[in-house]
């Protein structure tokens, strides 16, 4: 009985309830595993966020970022780009300060399926020009938490999925970027 009370419980939640959940679950600090499924490849890595900053680590490619100046690094080709952080991307592997920020006002938020210990949220981009089509997300409930545990994302039939897994950061402290340490890099610069 308390079961069937708790999937109703679940199923009756908005997707924007189960989001705030996530948000609130995650906090400013937080670190994750990743596997990326594209069409052509699979890649491992790692990211961690604090605040505005992150910073990934995906195969050959790391991504240092304090919120404004993101810095690319190939490593394979041994080249850094700089860039500017763009504040409106969501993508996971663009931005992932803002991957599960998402708002009302920009997607029509919907809860797709619900099962005993999660759901599946699907989000339409109200603008069809940032490419998006749609943005699926699985979230599974951890004791009081609620955690992503795969995001999909489908951009105009051009589809990558990452499975997610939380990594506790204890005493973990952000990477920054440290230019010495890509001395005999190539810089290319976009600021």
């Amino acid at each position: 009985m308390a079961l069937m009370t708790v999937v109703a419980a679940s199923a009756q939640q908005s997707a924007e309830q189960w989001l705030k959940a996530l948000n609130s679950s995650l906090g400013e600090c937080y670190a994750m595993r990743v596997v990326v499924n594209t069409s052509a490849d699979t890649m491992s890595g790692y990211y961690m966020v604090d605040g505005d900053s992150y910073y990934i680590e995906l195969e050959q490619m790391e991504v240092y970022c304090n919120g404004k100046v993101r810095h690319e690094i190939n490593n394979s080709r041994k080249e850094v780009t700089v860039d500017s952080v763009d504040p409106s991307s969501g993508d996971l592997l663009q931005n992932p300060t803002r991957a599960f920020d998402f708002v009302a006002d920009e997607f029509k938020m919907s809860v797709a399926e619900t099962t005993p210990t999660g759901c599946v949220v699907s989000l339409m981009p109200l603008d069809s020009s940032s490419g998006v089509v749609e943005i699926i997300l699985v979230l599974q409930r951890n004791g009081s938490k609620v955690l992503p545990k795969n995001i999909l994302y489908d951009y105009d039939g051009e589809c990558y999925a990452i499975e997610l897994e939380m990594v506790d950061v204890g005493a973990t402290k952000l990477p920054r970027w440290n230019k010495e340490s890509y001395s005999d890099y190539d810089m290319v610069s976009f600021i």
